[in-house]
């Protein structure tokens, strides 16, 4: 539920549009967040007030000597995206 919480919380649609789109009652999300922050406190049940990105703009010039790089995002559940170039 942790999982479902958490897709809520991100999503663009708000909590309503979110449940509506998953038909679950909006109270039923607010009970189960609830829940979970009391049994574990994290900062991953906490709202994200603004979307977190990582700009690779800098990066996308033409390859010269040193700069070659690598990024591994992990997910969890062995869900890994890496970027590599150079």
């Amino acid at each position: 539920m942790a999982a479902v919480i958490e897709r809520g919380e991100r999503s663009p649609l708000g909590i309503s549009g979110f449940c509506r789109a998953e038909g679950l009652g909006t109270a039923s999300f607010y009970k189960w967040r609830q829940r979970l922050a009391a049994a574990a406190p994290s900062e991953a049940l906490a709202p994200v007030k603004e979307p977190r990105f990582l700009d690779l703009d800098p990066l996308a010039g033409p390859i010269s000597n040193g700069s070659a790089w690598d990024i591994e995002l992990k997910r969890g559940a062995g869900v890994v995206l890496r970027l590599r170039r150079g």
